[in-house]
């Protein structure tokens, strides 16, 4: 089952322009879609010939996407199919709680996890070698300050005797 939640949009459009919304989808990372036939029903477009109501055919594109894609295939689908004129269409999305089937999917999403599982391991390696190099940096420099100590010690008694035999000299 897939880990990253997963989205349905549905794209209602004139005959025609189903394929406008399907390049659109793909063009911002959708891997394809659905499209079905249907009738309209919408009261902006009941027309009558002849005293017998038309109902005017429509398409709906069903794509299927995850859902950190969905507004970016939704905002494409409207610029490349001007759905904000009057007219147009409609789109909106739907979550999917459940997928069977479509194994072309799960291959493809497996495929990705594995790629992202071994880019954290490889980022994961790399903070730990570099915490490593840190750690052993940081025990160096500790075990070096013990031994700038007795030097300064050292020092400090060489300076006195130093004194001592100038002031006896003297």
């Amino acid at each position: 089952m897939f880990k990253e939640a997963m989205c349905l949009i549905v794209t209602v459009v004139s005959p025609g322009f189903s394929a406008d919304v399907v390049m659109a989808s793909k063009k911002a990372g959708a891997d394809g879609a659905t499209i079905l036939s249907g009738r309209g029903t919408s009261i902006h477009e009941n027309t009558v010939l002849l005293g017998v109501p038309i109902q005017p055919e429509k398409e709906m594109v069903l794509t299927l996407v995850k859902k950190s894609l969905r507004k970016t295939v939704m905002r494409e689908i409207v610029r490349t199919c001007n759905l904000n004129t009057e007219g147009k269409g409609i789109t909106f999305a739907l979550p999917v709680d459940e997928i069977s089937g479509a194994p072309h999917l799960f291959k493809k999403y497996r495929k990705e996890q594995e790629r992202k599982k071994r880019e954290e391991q490889k980022a994961n390696r790399a903070k730990e070698e570099k915490e490593k190099k840190e750690q052993l940096e940081k025990s160096k420099k500790e075990a070096k300050k013990p031994e700038q100590k007795e030097i300064k010690k050292e020092e400090l008694k060489e300076k006195k005797e130093d004194k001592k035999t100038e002031t006896k000299k003297a």
